[in-house]
């Protein structure tokens, strides 16, 4: 089957801690600002760019989309356990 029905309660819980909300959205914005300067590679520019602004949506709503795509799809992903 080609589209599934999500289980997923439709409101918005953010999943991440403030710390690394901060951090994502400081070095969002960071970035996007260095993309912004006029560089020889406009590439790694515009990369830069949307690097930047995907960093910080995810800090600014605490929710992080890829993280949930491989969720949904592989399940839930836990780190490895120390011996």
């Amino acid at each position: 089957m080609m589209f599934r029905s999500r289980t997923a309660d439709p409101i918005a819980v953010p999943t991440m801690s403030t710390g690394g909300r901060t951090l994502s959205v400081l070095a969002g914005l960071a970035l996007a600002a260095a993309a912004v300067r006029p560089r020889p590679n406009r590439f790694l520019s515009v990369l830069a760019l949307a690097t930047g602004s995907y960093l910080a949506y995810r800090g600014a709503t605490g929710r992080c989309p890829i993280t949930e795509a491989f969720e949904e799809h592989f399940g839930e992903i836990e780190p490895p356990r120390r011996r």
